[in-house]
């Protein structure tokens, strides 16, 4: 007797299997900032004391955890961020200066309305410090070792960086572990949307930004990520110091105040503290 066909219409491969069923993606869980739930996450105390103010959210997702509506606090400067994180993989083993520093802030700085963004590596563990300016700013596009030193930006060892915002997820699909460590803006409210003339797929604020940037990594730098032993560490007979969450903030805060005189048309204004280290008087923002 023939066989009849299958009236089934589930759709099954050549080889028998029905596909794998899609997983979805979970959605982290927002919580309440306080310290009852902050505390438990960051497993430093010195860490929720930088968290200023009440109130506020924590999203978690892995090893890494998002803080915003809090401002962050480093030992001069009180930072209006709006979002703090803290990544475990990139966080610096041992005791140092480090200890209970977010490893990523982002803010808009008030005075010269460009965003800024403090960053740590995630291998090395040392921080950098990025500005964004919009389209119509004269240096927008501009290489970073293409800036002629007479125009007189100073910041820390010079300028390293000089890009548009980094590709990241959309605004329905922003995992944590890939904004940790994009540098683009904070996703505004509500989000704007415009045409990309890059391959980009999503932008906010200005969507297209241009950043820059320096690294607290150069001979005169303590990198807490370096072995003991390294060629880097022997090589150099300088005290090497660690550059602290306070130092990086304010070299972005005073690298936007430069980019903002340059837009303006103006003189740089006075720095607020100490010059940076590790210029060459030769190239004034070039790396020492």
């Amino acid at each position: 007797m023939a066989k009849k066909p299958s009236t089934s219409t589930a759709l099954v491969p050549a080889g028998g299997r029905k596909p794998p069923a899609k997983r979805k993606v979970a959605t982290p869980a927002v919580l309440p900032a306080t310290s009852d739930t902050l505390l438990p996450i960051l497993r430093s105390e010195l860490a929720v004391a930088k968290l200023i103010g009440s109130g506020g959210e924590m999203m978690g997702e892995d090893d890494v955890v998002r803080v915003t509506g809090r401002a962050y606090a480093t030992d001069t400067y009180i930072v209006p961020a709006d979002e703090v994180f803290y990544d475990r993989a990139s966080q610096p083993k041992g005791e140092g200066r480090w200890l209970g520093e977010a490893d990523k802030v982002s803010w808009r700085d008030d005075a010269s309305g460009y965003d800024c963004i403090m960053l740590r590596d995630r291998h090395l563990g040392f921080l950098s410090g990025y500005v964004g300016i919009p389209q119509d700013h004269p240096l927008w596009g501009w290489d970073h070792d293409a800036v002629p030193p007479d125009i007189g930006i100073e910041v820390h060892g010079g300028l390293t960086y000089s890009r548009l915002c980094e590709h990241g997820p959309s605004p329905a699909a922003r995992y944590l572990a890939t904004e940790v460590r994009r540098i683009c803006h904070v996703r505004v409210a509500p989000p704007r949307f415009e045409p990309l003339k890059h391959a980009t797929d999503h932008r906010v604020g200005d969507p297209h930004a241009w950043w820059f940037g320096f690294r607290c990594d150069h001979a005169y730098d303590l990198v807490p990520g370096d072995a003991p032993r390294s060629a880097r560490s022997s090589s150099s007979e300088l005290a090497r110091t660690y550059r602290d969450d306070a130092y990086v903030v304010r070299e972005t805060v005073a690298l936007a105040a430069q980019l903002r005189a340059i837009a303006d048309g103006g003189a740089i204004p006075p720095r607020d503290g100490p010059p940076p280290i590790g210029l060459d008087p030769r190239r004034r923002g070039g790396r020492g």
